[in-house]
């Protein structure tokens, strides 16, 4: 399995903390927020990751080609990298050529049950289906409020993506930021703008029916954006190490 990160914004919202370094190397529990995504990675089996860069992407390059040496890291540069995220997807498609993929947030903390529920349940599905992962748990009405909401169809899981969006209504779970994508995808892509949200696109393809939900309640994740959430970060990993 192939797996795609988009690494590519400037992680504005994080301030000075991103002035001279990327936001997928800020440190976070003394490592670069990225390494931790890519360690679970490399013990689900996945050993090629295409990682999407702009922002100072010479600093990411380097990094990574010392830093990760347990996978077989490519990078793929997004030149117009401050506007919306589906230009990162795009950038990686020749990369992905006609085989499924992960595609991950390198802004998210994803932890082994994350990335192994994706694998588990494209196992067993239609070549055409993709899924995201998706948490039920309760979190904090702040964190919950940024994050992006899923709407899903009543039934047996694992349960069709019925809406995708900050702003979903009726919605049942978190997207924590990772999805096992089909081919299919890239037609939802082609049916898109050109720049457009990811949202947009895990949109359309929900309307087709080829969008759904890979249960991972309970397992541990965290989208960084803000000085706060990489303080959360810090105090929910002491925790769990200490579980």
């Amino acid at each position: 399995m192939h797996a795609v990160m988009l690494a590519a914004g400037d992680g504005d919202r994080l301030g000075l903390l991103t002035a001279d370094v990327p936001k997928p190397l800020v440190p976070l529990g003394g490592r670069p927020i990225i390494y931790y995504t890519l360690d679970a990675l490399h013990r689900c089996g996945v050993e090629r990751v295409t990682v999407v860069v702009g922002y100072r992407e010479t600093q990411l390059r380097s990094v990574l080609s010392t830093g990760a040496q347990d996978l077989d890291i490519a990078f793929v540069s997004n030149e117009r990298f401050e506007e919306p995220a589906s230009l990162s997807l795009r950038a990686a498609r020749e990369a992905c050529g006609n085989e499924p993929f992960l595609l991950l947030m390198a802004d998210h903390v994803l932890s082994v049950p994350i990335i192994a529920g994706l694998l588990a349940a494209s196992a067993v599905s239609e070549p055409s289906v993709s899924f995201v992962a998706a948490d039920r748990a309760t979190h904090g009405a702040e964190y919950t409020s940024e994050a992006t909401k899923l709407g899903l169809a009543p039934g047996p899981a694992p349960q069709r993506v019925t809406s995708i969006g900050k702003l979903a209504e009726s919605w049942i779970a978190l997207d924590c930021g990772a999805f096992l994508l089909a081919p299919a995808i890239w037609s939802a892509v082609d049916a898109v703008p050109e720049a457009c949200e990811l949202s947009i696109i895990f949109t359309e393809a929900a309307r087709r029916g080829q969008l759904f939900a890979a249960d991972v309640s309970g397992a541990f994740w965290h989208d960084i954006d803000t000085i706060d959430d990489l303080a959360d970060a810090e105090r929910l990993m002491a925790t769990q190490s200490e579980a």
